[in-house]
C-alpha cells in the first residue's frame, strides 16, 4: 500500500515538473502539441500509477522523452516562423472591415454560432459593433470594436491621467508582504504609523494595497474598508 502511495507521489511531482516546464500557459491557451503531450501524459503516467508490476522507469522515462520533444519544437518554433506555422497554426481574420468572411470560416471549420459565442466571450452582444475579429493560433477569438463603437479614450479627451502602474499588496490576511514594501521604497516603521493612526495593528488588517496614486487601500479584519492618501503621487517609484 506505501509503495502505491510514493510511486503516486513520485508521478504526481513528475507531472507538475512536465506541466512547469511548459511554461504559464492556461490549459485553453495550449497549441496544438503542447495539448497533446497533456493528453499523452496522463495515459503515460496513469499505468505506473495504477500498478505496481509496471516498473516506474517506464512512467518516467516517456516523461522524460516528452519533455526533450517539446522543448525541441519549442526551440524551433522560436527560431523559425514557418516551423511556428506548422506546429502552431496561424492567426485567420474572421471579421474583416465589419464583414464575416464565410470561407474562412469555412477553412476553419468554425459556424456561425461558434464566432458568435466567441464575440460574446470577447465582450460583444452584437456582431454589428466588431471591425474585426481573428481566430488566434490558439483557438481564442480576439474582437475589435469598429472605430465609431469604440469607447474615446482619455488621450482623445485632452486628460493626463499620470502614471497607472501595479498596485502593491503590503498586507495580506494580518501578514505584511515585505518584499512588495520594500519595492513601495518603504519600511515597517512607516506601515506601523499609519495603521496606528487608525487604531490598528497588522494581525487587525485584513487586506491593504498601495496604488500608483500614493493610496493605501484598508480592508481592516471587523470594520469598513477605507482608502487613505499615504504617499504623494510624485513619489511613487514603482
Amino acid at each position: 500500500m506505501f509503495t502505491l502511495f510514493f510511486r503516486g507521489m513520485i508521478l504526481y511531482i513528475a507531472m507538475i515538473l512536465t506541466m512547469r516546464a511548459l511554461g504559464k500557459r492556461q490549459l485553453g491557451q495550449f497549441q496544438p502539441y503542447e495539448f497533446a503531450m497533456t493528453i499523452l501524459l496522463a495515459d503515460v503516467i496513469s499505468a505506473p500509477m495504477e500498478s505496481v508490476a509496471t516498473p516506474l522507469l517506464h512512467g518516467l522515462l516517456p516523461v522524460a522523452a516528452m519533455i526533450v520533444v517539446h522543448g525541441a519544437i519549442t526551440f524551433c518554433s522560436l527560431k523559425s516562423d514557418r516551423l511556428r506555422a506548422f506546429f502552431s497554426g496561424k492567426p485567420a481574420v474572421v471579421i474583416r472591415k465589419g464583414r464575416i468572411d464565410r470561407a474562412e470560416l469555412d477553412r476553419l471549420c468554425l459556424s456561425l454560432s461558434d464566432l458568435l459565442e466567441g464575440l460574446r466571450g470577447a465582450g460583444y452582444l452584437n456582431p454589428d459593433k466588431v471591425g474585426t475579429a481573428i481566430v488566434e493560433a490558439n483557438g481564442t477569438i480576439s474582437a475589435f470594436a469598429k472605430a465609431d463603437s469604440r469607447p474615446v479614450t482619455t488621450a482623445e479627451m485632452g486628460v493626463n491621467t499620470g502614471y497607472e502602474g501595479m498596485p502593491l499588496v503590503l498586507i495580506m490576511d494580518g501578514r505584511v508582504e515585505k518584499n512588495n514594501l520594500s519595492a513601495a521604497g518603504q519600511d515597517e516603521k512607516w506601515l506601523t504609523a499609519l495603521l496606528r493612526a487608525r487604531s490598528l495593528a497588522v494581525k487587525d488588517v485584513f487586506f491593504a494595497c498601495l496604488n500608483t496614486r500614493g493610496e493605501l487601500v484598508l480592508q481592516p479584519v471587523s470594520g469598513p474598508a477605507e482608502t487613505i492618501q499615504a504617499m504623494k503621487s510624485e513619489a511613487v517609484g514603482w
